[in-house]
């Protein structure tokens, strides 16, 4: 679940949004479109911290862990979700936990409902409008293709506002938890659960 997400504005306004992290190294040029429907596999933004600066870059959303020597394609997890109850302890991501967080920026993201060929297509935002960030792992593996850089963001059973369409949902983080996630030596436990009633914003997309 959640294989598809997006986030509406330009860059040099993410910059803005995510300000209060403080300063962001960003080496992209402008204008860039929005990236209004991310699907696995796609670059996609990030935020994270590297050599004791944040950083914004685009990664490929899908993790690649860094133990993968072999081709891109050869490895056939997809990797874009991760669930946040086990992920300090499973293989694949354990590692990422322990080092290597980042945030994930969205303003929504979608899931289906109904039988295959017949499926209900809704959209997910915040109910307050503003942009907010998935929680995210990312890793960097040296495969035969060339080093990739990837990502995945963490799940969790959902809340009332999710419950009736998945039985699974994107952590979301609201501005307030953003500095908790990045720091490894903060227990992010608490971050990792879903919000309230009301807390989501939920659409049928036509």
């Amino acid at each position: 679940m959640c294989n598809r997400y997006g986030y509406r504005h330009p860059y040099r306004q993410l910059l803005e949004e995510f300000s209060d992290l403080g300063p962001i190294r960003w080496a992209g040029l402008e204008p860039n479109a929005p990236r209004d429907d991310i699907r696995p596999t796609d670059p996609a933004p990030i935020i994270r911290e590297v050599g004791g600066e944040l950083e914004l870059a685009e990664l490929r959303w899908g993790l690649i862990p860094w133990y993968h020597q072999g081709p891109t394609k050869g490895w056939k997890v997809l990797g874009t979700n991760a669930r946040s109850e086990s992920c300090a302890t499973t293989s694949m991501y354990k590692e990422p936990f322990r080092r290597r967080r980042c945030l994930v920026p969205a303003t929504h993201f979608f899931e289906w409902t109904g039988e295959k060929g017949r499926k209900t297509m809704w959209r997910f935002s915040a109910a307050n409008g503003e942009p907010f960030a998935f929680p995210g792992l990312w890793d960097r593996a040296r495969t035969s293709d060339g080093p990739v850089e990837s990502f995945t963001l963490l799940t969790c059973a959902p809340g009332p506002d999710a419950a009736p369409y998945h039985d699974r949902q994107p952590v979301i983080l609201g501005r307030a938890s953003w500095p908790r996630w990045l720091d490894l030596d903060a227990d992010p436990a608490p971050l990792l659960r879903p919000g309230p009633a009301g807390s989501l914003a939920v659409a049928r997309v036509s």
